[in-house]
């Protein structure tokens, strides 16, 4: 599963085997599609690759901005990820991508997601014993 940190300005490099199934189509490019499952919201940007061979593509990420090649997630949890290849470096549409290589789970960690309840009793009760 990849993992990524919300709202965050250095780079996250997540790696990938793409060429797997990209090499039946001529592209020059990933569009990334990243959907929430709880909330459904989408998120799309084009990959900044640094290094795309047969065993292994390494992306860089950037999650603190929204635009082309970086992504503005600030929902931790779980997304669904969708790769597509495609020869264009600006489209976000998938509709309009050559195919889709690769989907999987990803997971936005950061502040708890959860809260434990705290308890409290009462310092004036009495307690008897047997």
């Amino acid at each position: 599963m990849l993992q990524l940190l919300p709202n965050y300005a250095g780079i996250q490099t997540i790696y990938l085997t793409l060429q797997e199934a990209a090499r039946d189509y001529s592209y020059t490019h990933y569009l990334f599609k990243l959907t929430h499952r709880i909330s459904g919201k989408e998120h799309f940007f084009v990959a900044d690759v640094i290094a795309d061979n047969p065993r292994y593509t390494a992306v860089n990420v950037y999650t603190d901005a929204d635009n082309v090649n970086n992504v503005l997630l600030t929902e931790t949890g779980y997304y669904e990820y969708a790769v597509y290849v495609q020869t264009s470096s600006s489209n976000l549409d998938p509709d309009e991508a050559t195919a889709l290589v690769e989907q999987g789970l990803l997971q936005v960690i950061g502040a708890s997601i959860t809260t434990t309840p705290s308890t409290s009793a009462s310092d004036n009760f009495v307690y008897y014993g047997n």
